[in-house]
């Protein structure tokens, strides 16, 4: 089966505006390393992005393949049950060889996103502590930066490689829904209409939460560093309670889904079993509305780390054009 990353909980750091501090020693290394990153009129993001486009293009042209052999195991399994019950082995050697390929892209996509991940992250970060040494920037901001620097590939790396195999799990199970049985595809297809919307909800909401979630957590090392006993303990119970807002959110969107499909399910194990067909044909559509239901699943996740995305780049981008303005405690 295809490795699936579990998207990670995104976890702040301060951002502190620093005073120039006499240890930050610009090198001439810092000076060609700036130079280098201003050769592109856009965001210190944008301009690594830029560079690594091509690394980037091949991990999810792998993911896409691999999505695409992970697609196929239904048919596949069907077409060898089929065949087996039949004395024919023709099926037998369609999943072994859907297996085999799906196996060797997935090992070669796993190899490959280890360096160009981590060779991009080295980049960015490097350029961002250049930038940040020129401009001044105390070491605990230049901390963090590099911190929120490592989230932001961990998306790229992570949620995004999570996103396609949502989008493969939605859209190519229900195509083979159609393909399979148009009536059941159909009812499959209006099913998410409502999904939609409550993702809708899901993105809009989590994103009221994620702001005042990133003001707070910007004041943390501040609060360590001077606030009271009382006051660090406020600090974190605000911390607290939004990630059990965002969690309450994404739970709930989760259970009205999972009412959904559940009714879909049942549909689909009446609807097919009362249209009897070939024993693989059954497991096929089964296992399709199964992994049509698995990647609504995994939407919410996607989604909520999508919404939090923006908030991260501006940050990033404020840093590297010296926009340093203190945060200001939410009101809680």
């Amino acid at each position: 089966m295809p490795w699936t990353a579990t998207p990670q909980r995104a976890r702040r750091r301060r951002i502190v505006p620093g005073a120039l501090d006499p240890a930050l020693v610009v090198t001439d290394g810092d000076r060609r390393l700036l130079a280098l990153c201003h050769d592109f009129p856009m965001t210190v993001l944008s301009s690594h992005i830029r560079q690594h486009r091509g690394a980037l293009a091949v991990t999810y042209c792998a993911v896409v393949i691999e999505n695409t052999f992970e697609l196929l195991y239904p048919f596949a399994i069907g077409l060898a049950v089929d065949d087996l019950l039949d004395d024919a082995y023709r099926g037998l050697l369609v999943f072994v060889a859907v297996s085999l390929a799906h196996t060797a892209v997935a090992i070669a996509r796993q190899w490959y996103d280890a360096r160009s991940f981590n060779h991009l992250y080295a980049d960015m970060a490097s350029a961002l502590v250049a930038e940040q040494r020129v401009q001044g920037v105390a070491t605990t901001s230049v901390v963090a930066r590099t911190a929120l620097v490592a989230e932001y590939v961990d998306f790229l790396q992570v949620a995004v490689v999570a996103a396609i195999t949502a989008a493969f799990a939605v859209v190519g199970s229900l195509i083979m829904l159609f393909v399979y049985d148009p009536q059941l595809g159909a009812v499959a297809a209006a099913v998410a209409i409502p999904v939609a919307v409550l993702n809708r909800r899901l993105v809009r909401r989590s994103s009221r939460i994620f702001r005042p979630l990133n003001d707070e957590s910007e004041l943390e090392v501040s609060t360590i560093d001077n606030g009271s006993p009382d006051e660090v303990r406020h600090h974190f119970k605000v911390i607290a309670r939004h990630w059990i807002r965002l969690s309450d959110v994404e739970a709930t969107s989760w259970g009205v889904v999972d009412l959904i499909g559940l009714g879909l399910s049942v549909f689909a194990l009446v609807h097919v079993t009362r249209n009897a067909g070939e024993v693989g044909t059954i497991f096929a559509v089964i296992a399709y509305v199964w992994a049509y239901l698995g990647g609504f699943d995994q939407v919410p996740s996607v989604l909520q780390r999508v919404s939090n995305l923006g908030d991260i780049r501006r940050r990033l981008d404020a840093a590297a054009a010296g926009d340093d303005a203190e945060p200001t405690s939410p009101q809680d």
